[in-house]
Formats: structure tokens, C-alpha cells, sequence
């Protein structure tokens, strides 16, 4: 029974895994923690506190373990790579990247917005267009509140792990939505930069398309991980 720990993207929650969960539960030992900041975990939200919860996840498994990231938990996931690489198996990464600094525009855009503003615009998105995800992905939203989003926009504008991603040895799946065009580039990049990743660009899927196409998504997790 391999081990799948599920990371969800800055603004939202464990819970927006529950489409795999259910599917992968009963085959395989399925964690979805709450990054800080974020769900029933407590603030504040940095990268660095990110890293450490998920390597605090790792040292209290016996086997190696599957990460399972999108978006901005994709960064994340990479730290912990590079930081475990002993108690890491395998890494599926979704609309992630390995470096910043090309969303300043971005971010000053959302720090003038109200936070219903931007719960409103990135509900969609988050509940991978799905009417039945939506209530969820606003209360997501706004439990991690408009500074956590901005935090975590902010230091993924500062990271830079191209010059790292050799050092990772383990399997690695690199998606990206076809929809999701602007962070195909960052998905050519971290398959390039890791030995031996495989990337797959998903017809008519956006960023969020673990629920957009929850069936396709967990049908991959599962051919990957056997």
C-alpha cells in the first residue's frame, strides 16, 4: 500500500482533494494535510512553515512517500524533495513552478482589491469550474484570507529552484492543463530540469482540473504511484 500525500494550492484546503481521496482510500494510505494558514491548520502562512509541516508529515511514515501537488503547493513540494529526498518516492506536480518573479503585476493588482474581490474572482478556478465545488472553494477562500494569498504570492515570487531541480532523483510526472497556458512554461521547465520527469499536458483541463476532471486525475495518481 504506497502512501499519497495530497498538497493543495495556497487559498484553498485539503478538502479540495476529496474526489481522490475517496477514489485512492481504499487502496492506498491517503493524507490531504491543511498547509498553515489554510483549512483547520494555524497561521501564519510562509513557505518555510509550509516545508516543515509537510516534512513533519513525512518523519511520521515507516515507507517513502508519493507528494501529489498543485499549484502553488508545487513549490513546496519540490523544497521537500530537495530537502527528504530519502523519505520522497515519487512526485506528481500540477501548474507548479520553480520559480518566481514574473507576477508582480499580479500581485499589486490583488493587494488593491478587496478580499471579496479576489474570493470572487478565484472561486471558479478553484472549484475547477464545478457548480457543486464552488461554496466550498469561496469558504476556502476566505478562511485563509487575502494576506495568505498574498504571502504565498510573494515568496514564490522570490523562489528560484532551476539551478536545484537536477538534484532530484526520484520519478516525476510534470502536468499541466491545456487551458492553463500560462504556467505551461514553468511545467517545460521543471521536466526539463529533473532527470528523467515526464510531462503530460492535459486536453480541455484548466488549473484546478483535479475536480475539473476528477476521474482522469485520480485514474493518473494511480497509474503512476503503481
Amino acid at each position: 500500500m504506497a502512501v499519497i500525500v495530497f498538497m493543495h494550492a495556497f487559498g484553498s484546503s485539503g478538502r479540495a482533494w476529496q474526489p481522490q481521496i475517496s477514489q485512492l482510500g481504499d487502496r492506498h494510505r491517503v493524507l490531504a494535510p491543511d498547509l498553515p494558514g489554510h483549512g483547520a491548520t494555524p497561521g501564519p502562512f510562509t513557505l518555510e512553515r509550509a516545508v516543515a509541516s509537510i516534512r513533519a508529515v513525512l518523519r511520521g511514515e515507516a515507507e517513502p512517500v508519493h507528494l501529489v501537488a498543485v499549484s502553488g503547493s508545487v513549490s513546496v513540494a519540490l523544497l521537500v524533495a530537495l530537502a527528504e529526498p530519502a523519505q520522497v518516492a515519487g512526485l506528481v506536480l500540477s501548474g507548479g513552478t520553480a520559480r518566481g518573479g514574473g507576477d508582480a503585476l499580479q500581485r499589486l493588482m490583488m493587494r488593491l482589491m478587496p478580499e471579496r474581490t479576489i474570493v470572487s474572482i478565484l472561486k471558479g478556478m478553484y472549484a475547477g469550474g464545478r457548480a457543486e465545488h464552488l461554496e466550498q472553494a469561496a469558504r476556502d477562500l476566505r478562511h485563509a484570507g487575502k494576506a495568505t494569498i498574498l504571502t504565498g504570492l510573494a515568496e514564490l515570487g522570490r523562489l528560484d529552484l532551476r539551478d536545484r531541480l537536477g538534484e532530484i532523483k526520484v520519478p516525476t510526472l510534470v502536468l499541466n492543463g491545456a487551458k492553463d497556458k500560462a504556467n505551461l512554461p514553468h511545467a517545460e521547465e521543471i521536466a526539463a530540469g529533473v532527470h528523467g520527469a515526464e510531462l503530460r499536458v492535459i486536453p480541455n483541463a484548466g488549473h484546478i482540473w483535479n475536480l475539473e476532471q476528477p476521474e482522469l486525475f485520480t485514474r493518473t495518481i494511480s497509474e503512476f504511484v503503481r
